[in-house]
């Protein structure tokens, strides 16, 4: 049985025991009771070890199936540490049994009427084996974090004649054995650097007259390859002695290298052509360290090229923008280029707006060997970027009067032709209809484009097939049909989303079956936004060819809307758009027929408005394809 958790458990193999259950310890001394389980035979008593949690054996030396010291022997096989005492009055047998294994003899006559000093002596025996055994698995636990560290650490004795203590570190980077160095301590120096032999002798001398010390030096490996360390060491004072210095050592040979790379630099011709650029010009090496610079970049920052030889990238940027140009460094190494944004954080505390570029460096092999490119102050064009939106303040209020200008005297007109309508039934008044539609659709399209991007974007997770169904339940598409070949879900806002496929909706609708056979003054804009009016009518201007596809072929339209990797398209089987017009369907007044021609050019700002990028080409079918790229999918 096992004892409490608080209580030594002493196994006693006797057939004529001494102790209790419970022996406890004697008064005025602190400690754990012991307790006591008890069996007359050897072997039971080797199956109880190999069951319980023993703590200690007390054993006789006569046992009925084995002696004492054959007991000894067994427990031994199994536990090389718990401790055993063995009871005797046989001089001979306690000393083969001490011989053979056991921790400690008593005698019998000993303990008669004094069983206390039996218990103490196990106490005792016990205490010091768990203490013991504390001390190696504490050993243990810190050799073991010790070997999961990349750098060398060690433990020399006051006066590094005898090495206490070195990690696997030390095979890595010296290239010898820890066995080796433990085995001669003098080795160490046997690695140092002819050159550095001085200063690594009167710091160690330092470090023994009870002084830390911080040195660099070179050493040579077995392999013959030269390496830089750098070693922390502290000593350890007892009773004002230095027993023994503790310390850490680590390989410093990139950090040199790009010390001797920046010694070189000014001699190289190609850093008279970078000091020309006004920019700042760097070069980080397949770290992402800085390797080389113009000077600019002491000009700028503040800091002496000796500095930023010294300094990680991080440091000069605001903590706020550093995971930004952490990101953004690692896509050029993988994409081959970044763009990013940041503000420099000087050497006096000040911060400069500033825009970096930058390109991967390839060797002749097509392995990366950096990246470099160009930091350019950006605070005149922030300034120039306010004076924009004041601009776009006195646009908007521009158009808010020119629309309210002409709203006015439309209402008017429109009023006026209603009445000629009750009057007059003449085909011409459809024309003069026509027309009040345009001129309305015109003032929409010219607010839509003066208040783009004004107004803060409201960005959440918007499925692109609900909100394309929502635009063809509201835009007149006649007999067209529609194809959703996406479940994609993405980030955008979704007023400005649901503008966007409204108009490429109309575009393709409206043109998709262009041919020339469009009368003047039965043209529409191209990929115009709906009015009130427009969808108010809708049944009277189905009728005209202009906007029906039920006539010439046009009910055979189809439109398709898929994803890409990162965007989707709106595709259609209609005429297309020629190749050298494409690049101008975005401009403003481009059309296919006669009408403005805004609403390409609000398709264009709404993705320039979220960040994205579209583009127009051929679909399979021949008809014309718009591509939206640069899109955020929502994760979930």
């Amino acid at each position: 049985m096992n004892g409490p958790a608080d209580s030594i458990h002493v196994l006693q193999v006797d057939d004529a025991p001494v102790l209790d259950g419970t022996a406890e310890v004697p008064d005025g001394q602190e400690s754990d009771p012991l307790t006591v389980t008890t069996t007359d035979r050897a072997d039971s008593a080797l199956e109880r070890l190999e069951a319980d949690a023993i703590d200690g054996i007390v054993t006789a030396d006569d046992l009925p199936d084995r002696s004492g010291c054959a007991f000894v022997d067994a427990v031994r096989e199994r536990d090389s540490d718990i401790p055993i005492l063995l009871l005797t009055d046989s001089a001979s047998v306690a000393s083969d049994a001490v011989s053979n294994g056991a921790t400690d003899v008593f005698r019998k006559d000993t303990y008669a009427g004094h069983s206390d000093l039996l218990v103490n002596r196990i106490r005792l025996l016990v205490e010091h084996y768990q203490s013991t055994q504390t001390a190696v698995r504490t050993r243990q636990q810190l050799t073991e974090l010790a070997e999961q560290s990349d750098e060398l650490l060690w433990v020399f004795s006051g006066d590094w004649s005898e090495i206490q203590f070195v990690n696997s570190a030390y095979e890595t980077l010296y290239g010898r054995s820890a066995e080796s160095l433990q085995a001669n301590p003098a080795e160490f120096m046997t690695a140092i650097h002819p050159d550095d032999q001085d200063s690594v002798i009167q710091a160690m001398q330092r470090a023994s007259a009870g002084e830390s010390v911080d040195l660099e030096f070179r050493i040579t490996r077995s392999d013959g390859e030269q390496r830089w360390m750098r070693a922390k060491a502290k000593p350890v004072v007892e009773d004002g002695t230095v027993t023994r210095i503790v310390g850490a050592s680590r390989d410093i040979t990139e950090r040199k290298r790009r010390e001797s790379r920046l010694d070189a630099r000014r001699s190289d011709a190609s850093a008279s052509m970078a000091d020309a650029i006004p920019d700042i010009f760097y070069v980080l090496d397949e770290d992402g360290d800085l390797a080389r610079w113009n000077d600019a970049m002491p000009a700028v920052t503040g800091y002496t090229d000796t500095e930023l030889a010294s300094m990680a990238l991080a440091e000069l940027f605001v903590s706020s923008d550093r995971e930004t140009v952490r990101e953004r460094t690692e896509a050029a190494f993988e994409t081959g280029e970044a763009y990013f944004k940041a503000d420099l954080l000087t050497a006096d505390g000040s911060t400069l707006p500033y825009e970096f570029t930058g390109g991967r460096i390839e060797a002749a092999d097509g392995s990366t060997r950096g990246v470099a490119g160009i930091g350019r102050d950006i605070s005149d064009r922030d300034g120039r970027q306010q004076a924009l939106e004041r601009q776009n303040e006195r646009l908007e209020e521009f158009a808010s009067v020119v629309s309210h200008d002409l709203r006015n005297p439309l209402d008017v007109a429109r009023g006026q032709l209603e009445l000629a309508r009750a009057a007059h039934d003449s085909e011409h008044l459809d024309g003069v209809k026509r027309a009040h539609d345009r001129i309305g659709q015109l003032i929409e399209d010219l607010l839509t484009l003066a208040r783009n991007g004004e107004e803060a974007l409201d960005i959440e997770p918007v499925p692109l097939q609900t909100v394309v169904e929502q635009c063809w339940q509201t835009v007149e598409t006649g007999d067209a049909t529609l194809e959703l070949q996406t479940s994609a879900v993405v980030r955008a806002d979704p007023s400005r989303l649901r503008q966007l496929f409204e108009n490429l909706i109309r575009n393709s609708v409206e043109h998709g079956c262009t041919s020339g056979r469009m009368e003047s003054g039965d043209s529409v804009e191209h990929g115009s936004t709906p009015s009130s009016e427009k969808q108010e009518n809708a049944g009277e201007q189905r009728a005209m060819p202009s906007l029906s596809h039920s006539q010439g072929g046009a009910a055979d339209l189809t439109l398709t809307v898929g994803e890409l990797d990162d965007g989707f398209y709106i595709a259609d089987d209609g005429v297309g758009i020629p190749v050298d017009e494409r690049e101008d369907v975005f401009e403003g007044g481009y059309s296919l027929a006669s009408g403005p021609g805004f609403g390409l050019r609000i398709v264009d700002e709404i993705a320039d408005t979220h960040g994205w990028s579209v583009a127009v080409t051929e679909s399979d079918a021949g008809g014309a394809r718009f591509e939206i790229t640069g899109v955020a999918f929502d994760a979930a």
